[in-house]
């Protein structure tokens, strides 16, 4: 009967563990392909900089994760605005999948980008 009550402790363990933390889960250099075919390399730092250089479009960012949604932001006129935001879909440690939000925090139509480590 004691391990009846360990039961709930042991689920919550292994809960928690499951959900870990995004924001680590990114750190390091991805290789990144957009839905439109171009690729390249984005790169998360430990000091919440990411580096993106996809094509032509080369370009340093802020970042922060809530609740699985990535927050790219830039700096205009000393103010902190956000520039990108997406949906984070995990398939494993090494393969995710961001999915461009628009203002209303709906996915845009055909604007992902394949991370792989």
């Amino acid at each position: 009967m004691k391990w009846m009550r360990m039961l709930p402790i042991v689920l919550l363990t292994f809960l928690l563990a499951a959900c870990g933390d995004s924001q680590s889960d990114l750190l390091g250099e991805w290789t990144g392909t957009e839905s439109s075919g171009g690729g390249g390399t984005v790169t998360f730092n430990d000091n919440d900089t990411v580096l993106v250089e996809m094509g032509v479009f080369n370009n340093s960012f802020e970042w922060t994760v809530e609740d699985e949604i990535l927050n790219l932001y830039t700096t205009k006129d000393g103010e902190k605005q956000l520039a990108y935001q997406y949906e984070i879909e995990k398939q494993d440690k090494e393969n995710i999948t961001l999915y461009e939000l628009d203002e209303d925090g709906k996915r845009v139509e055909d604007a992902t980008i394949k991370l792989s480590k």
